[in-house]
């Protein structure tokens, strides 16, 4: 209960900081996505990198880890994805979005910042992080881009990862994992500066987090309350059973990594899944809804999480 209180009431606190500047005015969607850009283009892949250049490369305990999410996104994805057309009939690229959207956790945003603040929990996080980012965005993009005529199979596969490594996210991580892997030193005045830059994430992402929620236009919940609905139930039902199994059969038993790997399930829809719905044109109220639903919802998936794992 403790941590209920530690982690979790500052957390939501600084989210409701975001939310009060939005609608009082003091600050804008502009000022939004300019403090987004600032964690995920900078503050966020040092505090990425810093986690992964200064621990030990991934052991047997992250390979289940990783293999306990990875079957478990899979499943929700290419799930939601058919079941999604089957009941709504919609359109392949619709149904991207949505599969998306009923996948993608705010890892970034909210799930690391509470990560960061419970000692062991950051290291299995990261992993997970690395998962979602390379396999679930890449499928996903995959899914959501227009079919064009005339593209090989080849040139399709490509068009998987093209996006995946170039996200500052993935190169950090990746980068990080490298570092360690080669053994290279880490400490000193490289320790400090991404330790200084990194610690402007959490913070920041969680106060831009209620500033987007107050300052963007939401459709009407009635219009869109089916299609929400199921990816609520995917997201934070669904996912997280078949997640938290897998990692009992295969033998995920340090607490710690049981423990981030719930609260990494438990997160709700990503803002990044209204994001890419809106860049491919594609799903964008019902994505933005579920985003703000599901975000409700956190405060007791959440809370849960840290009253049991913690």
């Amino acid at each position: 209960m403790n941590s209920v209180f530690s982690v979790a009431l500052p957390v939501f606190g600084i989210i409701a900081v975001g939310l009060i500047a939005g609608r009082s005015k003091l600050m804008n969607a502009a000022d939004s996505a300019a403090l987004n850009k600032f964690v995920f283009r900078f503050a966020m892949p040092a505090a990425l990198f810093g986690l992964t250049a200064g621990t030990t490369p991934p052991g047997k305990a992250d390979l289940a880890l990783a293999i306990s999410f990875a079957v478990a996104s899979l499943g929700t994805l290419i799930g939601s994805y058919h079941l999604s057309r089957a009941v709504f009939h919609i359109t392949k690229q619709e149904a991207g979005a949505h599969a998306l959207t009923s996948t993608l956790g705010n890892a970034v945003f909210l799930g690391l910042p509470i990560a960061l603040a419970i000692d062991g929990w950051a290291r299995p996080f990261v992993t997970l992080m690395l998962i979602e980012g390379t396999m679930i965005i890449a499928i996903a993009s995959a899914l959501m881009a227009p079919r064009r005529e005339g593209g090989t199979g080849l040139v399709r596969f490509a068009n998987y990862f093209s996006g995946p490594i170039k996200n500052p996210l993935v190169i950090a991580m990746a980068a990080g994992f490298i570092y360690s892997a080669i053994g290279l030193p880490y400490g000193g005045a490289a320790e400090t500066f991404f330790g200084l830059l990194g610690r402007a994430a959490g913070p920041t992402a969680l106060f831009s987090l209620g500033l987007f929620l107050t300052t963007h236009q939401f459709p009407a919940f009635k219009s869109v309350a089916g299609r929400v609905s199921m990816i609520a139930a995917a997201k934070l039902v669904f996912l997280p059973i078949i997640a938290l199994v897998c990692g009992h059969f295969l033998g995920v038993t340090d607490p710690n990594y049981r423990g981030a790997l719930a609260l990494f399930v438990f997160v709700p829809s990503a803002v990044g899944s209204f994001v890419m719905a809106s860049q491919y044109g594609h799903y964008k109220s019902e994505s933005a809804a579920a985003v703000s639903f599901t975000t409700l919802l956190s405060v007791i998936t959440i809370a849960t999480v840290l009253f049991i794992f913690t």
